[in-house]
């Protein structure tokens, strides 16, 4: 900040000595007029007006000297502060770019949180649909195994369910030709044995049921129209 302007900074009143602007241009002026005074370039007559007028010259351009002086300290403090106002601008966009170069960062970390976030999401979607698809199947082959559900005959429980069916069919086919055989045997035994023996439709031992038991057998095994 600039120092107010004092008379002491225009003259200190010490016409040898004064350390005042004025004092300092006073005693150079008057050397020179002393110089020309001796030269007889200034004679007697015109010493005093232009002493006078010398010295109402050098006090304006004193005033003017401290003046600009001051004027130009104000203006080098100006100069001063608009170099901090430049500084403080350049550090101000420098943390701004530090800032957009953060706030790039984070929506990056965001991006890549929620990118992990959704692939997580949807790995366990696909977890929960094969899950759902394998209980479903689960259900089918348990209600394949319970009830006469449709299964594809070329699966495992189809096949299971075709060799069940075929060993059922093979003890029946079996219970029927054992019959068959027992009938038989009782005939040739009893026949064999006692003459007096005749077949009829009590012991079911006459052609027409042991022919009927035999056609069945047939038909069991695949050959009918006997």
């Amino acid at each position: 900040m600039a120092i107010a302007l004092t008379i002491a900074d225009l003259t200190t009143g010490d016409k040898d000595l004064g350390a005042g602007s004025f004092d300092v241009l006073m005693r150079a002026v008057k050397e020179h007029m002393v110089e020309e005074h001796t030269a007889g370039r200034i004679r007697g007559t015109e010493y005093a007006s232009v002493y006078l007028g010398t010295m109402q010259s050098t006090l304006d351009r004193s005033l003017q000297f401290l003046l600009s002086r001051d004027k130009l300290n104000i203006e080098l403090e100006i100069l001063e502060l608009e170099k901090d106002k430049q500084l403080l601008e350049k550090d101000k966009l420098t943390l701004e770019v530090d800032l957009a170069a953060l706030q790039k960062d984070l929506v990056i970390q965001q991006t890549c949180k929620l990118k992990a976030e959704f692939d997580v999401l949807e790995q366990q979607v696909l977890k929960v649909g094969s899950e759902t698809a394998l209980l479903n199947q689960k259900k089918v082959t348990e209600q394949a195994q319970t009830t006469g559900g449709a299964v594809d005959v070329d699966s495992v429980i189809g096949k299971q369910k075709a060799l069940y069916g075929a060993q059922a069919d093979g003890f029946a086919r079996d219970a029927e030709q054992k019959l068959v055989k027992m009938l038989a045997d009782t005939w040739n035994v009893r026949r064999t044995t006692d003459e007096g023996t005749l077949p009829s439709t009590t012991n079911k031992l006459d052609d027409a049921t042991i022919g009927s038991a035999v056609t069945k057998a047939l038909e069991g095994i695949g050959i009918g129209g006997v």
